[in-house]
C-alpha cells in the first residue's frame, strides 16, 4: 500500500504517500491516539494535551525510516510518560528532542546499517487555545485562518536566510537548486541544544487549521495552491488527500506526508 490515511476524525487526519520517485517511504508521523507500541494511553493524552509529530527521514536504505519512526515514537512516548506540569510544552519538547538526538546518534554510530541516518522533525502541542512548536530541518508547520495561509516554522536550510532577508520570494525559494541543503537535522551531530531548534508558541482561534508537512508537499505545490485546497469547505480527510494528490500531480519527487489539525 503506497499511501495511507489515519486519524480521520473531526479533530485531525494524516496521510503519508510514497510519491512517484522512490520505492519506500522514510516519512513518519505521530497522532495523539492511544498507542500500545509506545505505551501511550487516552488518559495520558487527556491529561497533557494533543501532540502531533512529523519526521522526514534521510540516509537511504531503511536508515531514514528508522530515524524518523524512532524519533517520532520516542519523543511521543517520553512526552506522555508523565503529566505535563510545571514546564512549558516548548521546553519539555525541546529537551526531549535533544535527548532523542543523542540516543539516535549513538544508534547510528554503533550499527553499520544505520550509519549516516538522520531526520527532520516538527512537533506541535495543542492545548488551551495555543500551539507550542519545536522544529529542526525543513519540515514545516502552517496555520490556515480565515482564508490566509501562514508558515509558522522556519527552515534550517542553506538558502532560508536569503528568503528572510528578502533576496528570494517563497516561490524562488521553492525552486532553488540548493533548497534541499539542510544546515541542521536530528542525528547529524552527537549533541543538540535548544539554541539549535526552532521554538515558538502561537495563539489559536476557533476555526483555525494547523498542519504539518514534509518537503515532499512544499517543494512540489505552490503555497497559493495549498491555500486554495485548505479554503475548500470539505472534511479534514478530504483536505489531506487533496494536498497529497496535488504533490503527486506536480511530480511527486519525494515522499509526501501531511498532518492536519482542526482547532
Amino acid at each position: 500500500m503506497f499511501s495511507f490515511l489515519r486519524g480521520d476524525t473531526s479533530l485531525h487526519a494524516a496521510m503519508s504517500d510514497i510519491g512517484k520517485k522512490y520505492t519506500h517511504n522514510e516519512d513518519s508521523f505521530f497522532l495523539p491516539e492511544a498507542n500500545a507500541t509506545w505505551e501511550i494511553s487516552e488518559a495520558a493524552i487527556e491529561a497533557s494535551g494533543r501532540l502531533y509529530i512529523l519526521c522526514d527521514g534521510m540516509g537511504g536504505g531503511n536508515a531514514g525510516e528508522v530515524a524518523s519512526s524512532l524519533a517520532a515514537g520516542w519523543i511521543a512516548r517520553d512526552f506522555y510518560a508523565e503529566p505535563l506540569t510545571g514546564r512549558e510544552p516548548t521546553e519539555r519538547l525541546a529537551a526531549l528532542v535533544c535527548e532523542t538526538n543523542t540516543a539516535l546518534h549513538a544508534l547510528a554510530t554503533t550499527h553499520e546499517a544505520y550509519k549516516g541516518m538522520g531526520t527532520t522533525l516538527v512537533a506541535a502541542h495543542v492545548r488551551d487555545g495555543a500551539v507550542s512548536l519545536v522544529a529542526i530541518g525543513d519540515s514545516r508547520a502552517y496555520l490556515f485562518r480565515d482564508g490566509d495561509l501562514r508558515q509558522l516554522t522556519e527552515d534550517h536550510s542553506e538558502i532560508w536566510p536569503l528568503y528572510k532577508n528578502g533576496s528570494l520570494t517563497k516561490e524562488e525559494l521553492r525552486a532553488h537548486p540548493r533548497s534541499h541543503v539542510l544546515t541542521k537535522a536530528l542525528v547529524v551531530t552527537e549533541t543538540l541544544t535548544e539554541d539549535d531548534l526552532f521554538m515558538a508558541t502561537e495563539t489559536l482561534e476557533d476555526g483555525d487549521f494547523l498542519f504539518l508537512c514534509s518537503d515532499g508537499l512544499t517543494d512540489m505545490v505552490p503555497e497559493e495552491e495549498i491555500r486554495g485546497i485548505m479554503a475548500k469547505k470539505k472534511k479534514i480527510a478530504w483536505k489531506a488527500q487533496a494536498l497529497v494528490d496535488a504533490a503527486n500531480r506536480h511530480g511527486g519527487r519525494d515522499n509526501i506526508t501531511v498532518v492536519l489539525v482542526r482547532v
